[in-house]
């Protein structure tokens, strides 16, 4: 089938399936509404092209060059777009699902509002790509490029991103549950409001981050770096900090509820209004803490030491401090609450009507 022809029957909306068209130029044309089925386009020359609400089912896109192309709610379901180049294209509203997109090249490319569902994006390059509302949903992300990008909103679930390319990354909201960073050095990304959900981080080298308002509830950070980051009101509930390096960083109004701080270095911490509600802080260390407010209900704090650390009403209620080091710490405490105690251990469930 020729160009012509093809553009003759999307233009009275009908579909094309099983034609090739590869290495055709369609440089600069207008696509509205095409249905593609099982079509080779494989090395042909989309530059400029606008597509429009059009389905590229099964379609082959390998070598293919978009350049410059704007695609407008464009879907392509189970297709090959391997080595294309979408390059300062404009995507909008898109899905590629199922599909094999390796070493695909979206450099300078825009995106918005656009998914990709179990896609292979193996080796693929995303640097200096503007990223807004987009999700990477159980996708291959092997040494994935994102140098430079800008992100503005990214759901990432159960990726990969130990051998990604990250440097000068700038992320401001992100939503990356199961996401696996272990071992990485994330200095040279910008991160803001991030959500990390049971993500694994262990190792992982956060350093000076600014991660204000992020999440990471249940998350892995064992032995991780984040001494200096800024983690105001960081929510860490249940997450593994397991001889995490945390000293000098700001913690100001953090949750830490049944999270696992033993052996973790928290010196030097600002830790003011920091919620400690059943953590293990077994031998972690809270010298020269700043701890105005903070509380330590039910905390198993024992061996720790909080040495020349600075209280102000901060609350010890019910905690366990066998062997635990108050040596030139300087404030004032809260001790234990009887009547709160009392009424901690109260459940409903036990309680018997009396005849």
């Amino acid at each position: 089938m020729r160009r012509d022809d093809l553009l003759e029957r999307v233009e009275l909306g009908l579909p094309v399936e099983g034609a090739s068209f590869a290495e055709a130029d369609f440089n600069g044309v207008v696509l509205d509404g095409a249905i593609l089925i099982g079509c080779d386009f494989s090395g042909a020359r989309f530059r400029e092209a606008q597509l429009k609400q059009c389905q590229f089912v099964q379609c082959r896109f390998e070598r293919a060059d978009f350049s410059g192309a704007d695609f407008d709610t464009v879907q392509w379901p189970r297709s090959g777009l391997n080595a294309a180049s979408f390059v300062r294209a404009a995507l909008r509203d898109c899905q590629v699902a199922e599909s094999d997109a390796t070493e695909a090249d979206f450099t300078g490319a825009k995106l918005v509002s656009t998914s990709f569902a179990r896609v292979d994006l193996s080796r693929s390059c995303f640097t200096g790509a503007d990223l807004t509302t987009v999700a990477l949903v159980e996708c291959t992300v092997a040494s994935l490029d994102l140098s430079d990008a800008t992100i503005r909103g990214l759901t990432l679930v159960k990726g990969d991103l130990r051998t990604a390319i990250l440097d000068g990354t700038d992320i401001d909201t992100m939503f990356a549950m199961e996401a696996d960073l272990s071992q990485r050095d994330l200095r040279k990304v910008r991160l803001s409001r991030i959500n990390l959900m049971k993500a694994r981080l262990a190792g992982c080298n956060l350093q000076g981050v600014d991660l204000s308002q992020s999440l990471f509830l249940e998350a892995d950070l064992s032995g991780a770096d984040l001494s200096g980051a800024k983690l105001p009101m960081a929510l860490m509930v249940g997450a593994d900090l397991t001889a995490a390096k945390l000293a000098g960083a700001d913690l100001t109004s953090a949750n830490f509820s049944e999270a696992k701080l033993a052996g973790a270095d928290l010196s030097d911490a600002r830790l003011s209004n920091a919620l400690f509600e059943r953590t293990d802080c077994a031998a972690a260390r809270f010298e020269r803490a700043l701890l105005d407010h903070a509380q330590f209900p039910y905390a198993r704090l024992d061996g720790a030491s909080f040495i020349a650390a600075r209280f102000h009403r901060t609350s010890l209620h019910a905690i366990s401090a066998e062997g635990t080091l108050f040596q030139h710490a300087t404030g004032s405490t809260l001790p234990t609450d009887p009547q709160r105690a009392v009424a901690d251990l109260y459940d409903p469930a036990r309680v018997v009507a009396l005849a």
